[in-house]
């Protein structure tokens, strides 16, 4: 049965490199910026933690990483939060309020407007970093120190600040914890359980451990840097950020001649289950079975996919998994001489984690509406271990304009992927305005033109709290 169209109305993030504006987004990544840098050292002690041998107990053989900067100011009043509270509630539960403050606005709703409505609330989250703070010194536990720091709050708090009385929950998959949220979000708005949803993901790296037990695990890159498909990838680097996303269904938005930023065609999540040889192995099997679920949602063929963005950790095992899904279901669907072009938007970001599939979902819906593809780094020499001639798919190395095929809209895959096995899936679409659409508020694809929302004008000023325990 195909599945009813979603438009994504309005959008916030922060991605690292302090992007924060999709002008700015686009500029870094058409020029192919790379914004992966270095844990500062005022979080914690990074050289105290660091060794180049894995083995080294309590070390990580990199400290790397995508960041974004500010985190420890925040404008407690504005969200009627006193400032001693504010400082021991997680920085991700508090940029996840400013982001869906922004994201409400971009969508040019009143954020007071919504209080009392069935708007819904999915989040992916699955870093508690700010609460191991806490284990550290448990003579610092407050009152607050529960609601600030349980992962299950961050939805309910967006729910509470805003009086929204739909589905309210925190989606933990690991990596594909955002695109699974998105997933539910547009399950809640085809039931019938909300006419609006906020949906999105947050990661911030805030403590040592996870940096040290990835290294322990094999998965964290001693070369700081996600290779995407290249030979010399050796795993992947950790990045912090977020976006929400304002969603509601294509035909009410059309409807309120709201600006439509792109149309979600059909998602969906599965699980490998035991199709592979471990818990953390991907499986070719359970990520296929997705992509072709989701495309038979979406009533769609598997040749009009004009680009898939790929999880592309740059794992050994991960990566020849993935494009190998990606080649049976869409390359080898495409007419011959027309290789699937793929990217990841980790090579210049890092790995977002829990909100990898909202960067990827950015990098998306941008690339929809300039119709072009910007570049993936750091690819020199494909992995021996993918035929790309065979799976017909091609990694963008250069800026690229997507040509419009038959006249149609152009349309894009996007990934996620938990280690765990927890897979996600969407098909996106650029939005074409219908006869009886209002024409002034269309965000239409314009290969030539950046991108036209300014950024929203009366979001919260930040202030500095006092500041977090630090770790020396």
């Amino acid at each position: 049965m195909r599945a009813e169209p979603i438009a994504l109305v309005g959008m916030a993030f922060r991605l690292p490199g302090d992007l924060a504006a999709p002008e700015a987004a686009w500029r870094a990544f058409c020029a192919g910026r790379d914004l992966v840098g270095v844990i500062d050292p005022a979080r914690f002690a990074t050289g105290r933690y660091t060794h180049p041998r894995r083995s080294e107990p309590g070390t990580s053989v990199s400290f790397a990483a995508g960041t974004i900067s500010g985190i420890d100011r925040f404008d407690a009043g504005f969200f009627n939060i006193a400032p001693r509270e504010a400082a021991i509630i997680d920085p991700q539960q508090r940029l996840l309020l400013e982001l869906a403050f922004e994201a409400i606005e971009d969508a040019g709703l009143a954020p007071h407007k919504l209080a009392g409505s069935d708007c819904a609330v999915h989040v992916g989250i699955s870093g508690f970093d700010y609460s191991l703070r806490a284990v550290d010194d448990l003579a610092a536990l407050a009152p607050h120190s529960m609601t600030g720091n349980t992962l299950s709050l961050a939805a309910n708090r967006i729910s509470w600040a805003f009086d929204l009385h739909g589905p309210s929950m925190a989606v933990d998959t690991a990596c594909s914890s955002a695109l699974v949220a998105l997933h539910q979000a547009c399950v809640a708005l085809r039931a019938g359980e909300a006419s609006l949803a906020l949906t999105g993901g947050v990661n911030l790296l805030l403590h040592p451990l996870p940096f040290i037990g990835f290294t322990k695990a094999g998965m964290l890159a001693a070369s700081g840097r996600c290779r995407s498909f290249d030979a010399d990838g050796d795993g992947y680097v950790r990045a912090e950020g977020g976006a929400i996303f304002v969603l509601k269904p294509l035909r009410a938005a059309e409807a309120a001649g709201d600006r439509i930023h792109a149309v979600i065609l059909a998602t969906g999540a599965n699980a490998d289950g035991a199709r592979k040889t471990g818990l953390t192995i991907p499986s070719v099997a359970g990520q296929e079975d997705l992509l072709r679920r989701v495309l038979d949602r979406a009533g769609i063929g598997a040749a009009e996919i004009d680009y898939l963005e790929a999880h592309g950790t740059g794992t050994a095992v991960g990566d020849p998994v993935e494009a190998t899904a990606i080649g049976h279901v869409y390359g080898q669907a495409r007419p011959g001489g027309h290789r699937l072009p793929i990217g990841s938007v980790k090579s210049n970001l890092g790995h977002l984690e829990a909100a990898a599939g909202a960067a990827g979902l950015v990098k998306t819906v941008l690339a929809l509406r300039h119709g072009a593809v910007p570049p993936n780094l750091h690819f020199r020499t494909p992995n021996p271990r993918i035929d790309f001639d065979a799976l017909n798919l091609e990694v963008v190395t250069a800026p690229r304009l997507l040509p419009r095929r038959d006249g149609r809209p152009l349309t894009a895959g996007v990934n996620a992927f938990g280690f765990g096995g927890a897979n996600a899936h969407a098909l996106l679409r650029a939005w074409r305005p219908s006869a009886a659409s209002p024409a002034a508020k269309t965000v239409a694809a314009t290969p030539a033109a950046m991108p036209g929302p300014a950024a929203p004008t009366s979001s919260p000023a930040a202030s500095p709290l006092p500041p977090p325990l630090l770790l020396s």
